[in-house]
């Protein structure tokens, strides 16, 4: 016999979790304990437990394994809350354990809907739920044997994302059997219709002159990276990406334009905006991708999807979009049996003049105005000095959007938390994925705003021992809201940059015992850097320092600010027309 608790840890450890990533409390101390006991389990003890939820969903993105925290209840359990999150919005599975009070305790037993009786009792399952595939506080060691291998598996089929086991203290000491159930995991990927999806893609794509693939992070998440990037060299036919797809293919592939959306490159942006047939691969064509006006969005196009989520299917309400819900991991089967008719020379010519005049052309206007360092010539750097495997953990604001317009990828793992995008997301995710590979390189890249959210995990970097990179993108303000509010709000800089501050990175960095260097200079920026330890590397910017280029309220993504020219505009927009207003035209047209 052995107690709830040590079957929790052994059942983590028979799943191939290696670590559990926590910060301790009365309700969750059983099981704390039991992990620590566990010779296959290594606890990873964080300053907040919402670093424990992020570098948890950093495991599977490094290592196609489900991360685990645990947390204790109330504040314990809240604080995983916006970690949480990150691993629902993007399909990452995870599995977060929480602590709760002696059911005797709880306030069930008053027969009165009291707000608490326990210490710290908090409905944890209730406020997850929203953010999960599933939620259950368990009431017996009978149900924390069932309830354990459903939540793994709901975890890990279909459309992936995170679950919770809420475990009262009484069920984390009751003793039971140390039997494991068998966890056969099912595949939607052997039930798809493949004959029935590749005959529909074979008829959008008989019919278009202009096709171009978007690849979208669900195409890694299936496993079928390489082929599909084999596919699309052989038949010729363009793709952009999605941020989330563009870590999965060598950005040298042939047919690669650029990543798309409102921060998107210009000329993938015009080549998609141009296409006759867009063909979606495991992208949810969020605002950030289709601007906040779908209908702007390849007006002149069927727009083909395929995704494994049948709601993200039904949202779009049929007319020029179609599609099937599917699991991708079955795609390699499509690819072989979809009829594609070659693409026309005068399309891959337009495709090809798109890509020699924007790709990899992004620039700093306010740099060359005031002398100061590009971030898009940075990170072109980082991605020359960097090991052409390293991790690249990546925060928000602005500094995440220099990050995908410039970075070149080579066989890079570079990741975000793109559909919450908490700032202080990539210094504990960072952390995760260096547990997870500790050799290879790992760079945790972050604006000045975003860093300070999450930096007392400086200390877990320390404790640990991490060889990794911290990158500080300092524009010292919240240069995507400074942006905004320049162009919405009269350049009112309201709790961006008026009242916001920060502290000496440097002195930080020596108050923590790591490495630190001020950089100003482009020489300064040496592949030494990334072999000196845990370092900090505070790159300094203009606080004028703007996303280039980048979308306004109302225009479709292929007209982004700066505004090209009239000329530059049409050229882009050979075959369908999106016409500027008179406002506009006005504006651009010489006084």
């Amino acid at each position: 016999m052995i107690t709830g608790s040590e079957y929790i840890a052994e059942f983590l450890a028979r799943i191939g979790s290696k670590h559990v990533f926590t910060l301790t409390g009365g309700a969750c101390a059983f099981m704390i304990d039991a992990v620590g006991r566990n010779p296959a389990l290594e606890l990873i003890c964080v300053q907040n437990e919402q670093a424990a939820a992020m570098a948890a969903d950093a495991v599977w993105r490094v290592n196609k394994r489900i991360g685990v925290s645990m947390a204790t209840s109330g504040p314990g359990a809240t604080n995983l809350i916006t970690g949480i999150a990150c691993s629902y919005f993007d399909s990452i599975p995870s599995l977060h354990i929480t602590g709760q009070v002696n059911q005797r305790e709880s306030s069930s037993v008053h027969g009165a809907k009291v707000r608490q009786s326990g210490f710290q009792e908090t409905n944890i399952v209730d406020m997850v739920r929203p953010i999960t595939k599933y939620a259950v506080l368990v009431r017996s060691v009978e149900e924390l044997r069932e309830e354990l291998v459903k939540a793994y598996t709901i975890a890990m089929t279909g459309r992936r994302g995170p679950v919770l086991v809420d475990v009262p203290m009484d069920v984390q000491q009751a003793m039971m059997e140390p039997d494991f159930p068998e966890i056969v995991l099912p595949t939607l990927a052997d039930s798809q219709d493949v004959e029935a999806v590749a005959a529909g893609l074979s008829a959008s794509l008989s019919q278009a002159r202009r096709p171009v693939v978007l690849w979208g992070g669900g195409v890694a998440m299936a496993g079928v990276e390489e082929q599909l990037a084999g596919w699309l060299a052989d038949k010729g036919i363009p793709f952009v990406s999605s941020w989330a797809g563009m870590t999965a293919f060598d950005h040298d592939h042939p047919g690669f334009v650029g990543q798309i959306g409102v921060y998107g490159n210009r000329g993938a942006n015009f080549v998609l905006q141009n296409a006759d047939l867009v063909v979606v691969l495991g992208s949810r064509l969020d605002n950030r991708q289709r601007s906040g006006n779908p209908d702007n969005f390849a007006k002149g196009a069927v727009v083909h999807v395929l995704d494994v989520d049948v709601e993200e299917i039904n949202k779009y309400g049929g007319g020029r979009y179609r599609g099937a819900a599917f699991d991708l991991a079955a795609l390699p089967g499509v690819l072989g049996q979809v009829e594609t008719p070659p693409v026309s020379d005068e399309w891959s010519s337009y495709v090809q003049r798109m890509k020699r005049t924007y790709f990899g052309q992004e620039t700093s206007s306010t740099a060359l105005k005031l002398n100061t360092l590009s971030p898009y010539e940075v990170v072109r750097r980082l991605s020359e000095i960097a090991d052409e495997n390293a991790i690249v953990a990546a925060d928000t604001g602005a500094a995440v959007c220099w990050l995908h317009q410039s970075f070149k990828v080579k066989r890079h793992n570079l990741f975000t938390a793109g559909g919450n995008s908490p700032m202080g997301y990539a210094l504990c995710a960072a952390i995760g994925a260096k547990l997870e590979n500790p050799e290879r390189q790992v760079i945790s890249y972050n604006g000045d705003g975003g860093f300070q959210v999450n930096i007392q995990e400086l200390q877990t970097v320390k404790h640990l021992g991490l060889d990794m990179a911290i990158v500080i993108m300092n524009n010292g303000c919240y240069g995507i809201i400074k942006q905004f509010q320049d162009s919405y709000l009269q350049s009112r800089y309201t709790a961006s940059r008026d009242g916001y501050s920060t502290p000496d990175f440097g002195r930080i960095a020596a108050a923590y015992g790591l490495d630190y260097i001020r950089v100003e200079r482009m020489e300064d920026l040496t592949p030494d850097l990334m072999k000196r330890g845990a370092i900090i590397i505070d790159v300094i910017l203009s606080e004028q320092t703007l996303i280039e280029p980048k979308l306004e309220m109302g225009r479709p993504i292929n007209d982004q600010y700066p505004y090209l020219s009239d000329a530059a505009y049409e050229e882009g927009n050979r075959f369908v027309d999106y016409p500027r207003p008179e406002n506009l035209k006005k504006m651009l047209s010489p006084a």
